[in-house]
């Protein structure tokens, strides 16, 4: 792999990676209402399953869940209830926040939020079909492959890590702490509006 070409494919990760959506609302949710472990764990989970989909976009897995309307839509229905459920326990807990308290328990559930939120995106999936099928080919060896799964994956949890130290800087942070109860609970209606949309754009 030349270094134009590495960079080539890296640069279209990232902008696959910086466009706001629905796991950019977990990791930043993560970040500020747990703490930063907690956020990173997220970006990492999130990572690990961008880089799932790399490869089966790449072994060419992809193309079935592609061509199979039922799978396609249950993942899509699986991904909105799982924003659903997100939105409705910001809106239900009364608990004050604790900002600086996490727990085993919690990294690893944030890791397997961060996890899931990715895998449940079929979109993420045919994004990936559709940018690498540019760089696949019968000629490709195993590295080359290879790296075309690691350099997703890398530059979506670096993506998301950076964000989760910008969001929890101290400016940042400082105004979360003092507005935590209204701000969780306008991200519990953003997450239950947000996936509002996404079921009536599925029924259109």
């Amino acid at each position: 792999m030349t270094f134009v070409l590495f960079m080539q494919i890296t640069f279209v990760c990232l902008l696959g990676a910086i466009s706001p959506g629905p796991s950019m609302m977990v990791v930043i949710n993560n970040s500020i209402f747990k703490n930063k472990l907690n956020g990173i764990l997220t970006a990492l989970g999130h990572g690990f399953g961008i880089g799932i989909y790399a490869l089966f976009a790449v072994i060419g897995i992809g193309l079935i869940i592609k061509t199979n309307f039922y799978l396609f839509i249950i993942l899509k229905i699986t991904s909105i209830i799982f924003l659903f459920y997100l939105g409705i326990q910001a809106l239900v807990k009364t608990n004050h926040v604790e900002f600086n308290e996490g727990s085993v328990k919690d990294g690893i559930q944030s890791f397997f939020q961060g996890l899931s939120i990715s895998i449940l995106n079929p979109k993420i999936l045919i994004w990936f079909l559709a940018i690498y099928s540019q760089f696949m080919s019968s000629n490709n060896d195993i590295f080359f492959n290879l790296s075309l799964v690691l350099i997703a994956s890398t530059v979506d949890a670096l993506w998301y890590m950076l964000l989760v130290n910008l969001v929890t800087s101290k400016n940042i942070l400082e105004f979360v702490k003092d507005k935590s109860y209204l701000i969780k609970k306008i991200v519990g209606c953003l997450f239950i509006i947000l996936s509002i949309i996404l079921i009536i754009d599925l029924i259109k």
